[in-house]
């Protein structure tokens, strides 16, 4: 492991009453770069309680001499075969691309490669994580350790002067209002098939995905059921669209969680219509604005439908990625036929 001091800075893992100070810390490297707050306290804590995330070993924070919380990670491998873990590390815009910094960074690094010893030996193994794009220093700190630029993800929006058009429904399909006891488990297969054609996914065992999706959407303070969007044909979930409400500096936005069609439906407009459709919910709660994150490269060709619902981009990321162990890749790089 690295050594967990420089010039008094320490690591230490985090507890509840952290949420706030940690929070600030995501947040002074958003405004900073995009003017934006990117988290509320409420969303970390509920993030801390995800079943698979082991808030002793897998979460530090950096504290300075004066014992103020200047810098956060997370080393993410809940995954069965944990082929991706994940990284997400923020610290004081003062601090990114320190000393201070790469601390940090090697710590959660370190915590990553413990998943090695679940992954059997002849499958690859890679560290990904996202970085607000042009941040010279942080770039500098990532390749320094062996990171590699390998995607972009956008951050796309759609501004409401006015209720958009109506949505056009393909034929056979109908919105059924959402009852998590009934629906949820056929919209996490759902979930799982749409998302099976997108590049890093990797399978994983039914109950306990089950059980991160329901924590991570449906026990959250912003779960409202009526921006759960259930497209079905028959008895069957075509395709789906989880919104939420969302902090933002007029109020707040239409936040699209997750939008996904199966492979059945796809190119007959489901998808457009799900989104102009969950437009028009954000309108008439008084958000005017409504934005969602996409792979830049997504293999489904998500950007364009983004695109022709009037989202353009208004941020930008770069995913970088360290492999620890060449091999036979698991997670998805192309999309099935």
């Amino acid at each position: 492991m690295a050594t967990h001091e420089f010039e008094g800075f320490v690591l230490r893992p985090v507890t509840a009453a952290d949420a706030v100070a940690v929070t600030n810390v995501i947040n002074s490297v958003s405004q900073e770069f995009s003017g934006i707050d990117e988290e509320t306290a409420e969303e970390v804590q509920e993030f801390w309680q995800t079943p698979g995330i082991d808030m002793q070993n897998d979460i530090r924070a950096l504290v300075s001499p004066t014992g103020e919380v200047a810098g956060y990670a997370e080393a993410i491998a809940w995954n069965e075969v944990p082929v991706n873990p994940y990284i997400f590390q923020r610290v004081q815009p003062a601090l990114i691309g320190t000393p201070q910094h790469g601390l940090l960074l090697d710590w959660v690094i370190e915590r990553c490669k413990d998943a090695l010893a679940r992954v059997p030996e002849e499958l690859r193994v890679a560290i990904g994580m996202h970085s607000l794009a042009d941040i010279p220093a942080q770039g500098a700190l990532l390749t320094s350790r062996g990171f590699k630029v390998m995607r972009h993800l956008f951050e796309m929006a759609a501004d409401f002067t006015e209720e958009s058009a109506a949505a056009t429904w393909p034929e056979g399909i109908t919105l059924r209002p959402f009852d998590a006891e009934r629906d949820l488990a056929d919209v996490y297969r759902a979930h799982e098939e749409a998302f099976s054609d997108h590049f890093g996914h990797v399978d994983e065992e039914f109950e306990s995905g089950l059980k991160r999706f329901r924590h991570l959407l449906v026990e959250s303070n912003e779960f409202d059921k009526d921006l759960w969007l259930v497209a079905v044909s028959g008895d069957e979930v075509a395709g789906y669209l989880v919104g939420r409400k969302k902090p933002h500096e007029d109020g707040h936005l239409g936040w699209v969680n997750i939008l996904g069609v199966r492979r059945p439906w796809r190119k007959h407009g489901l998808g457009l219509a799900l989104l102009l459709h969950s437009f028009g919910e954000f309108y008439r709660r008084g958000w005017m604005r409504a934005e969602l994150d996409v792979d830049a490269s997504s293999l489904t060709g998500a950007v364009r439908l983004y695109e022709r619902a009037g989202m353009r981009v208004v941020r930008r990321h770069e995913r970088y990625e360290l492999e620890l162990r060449p091999g036979k890749e698991l997670m998805t790089t192309e999309a099935h036929n």
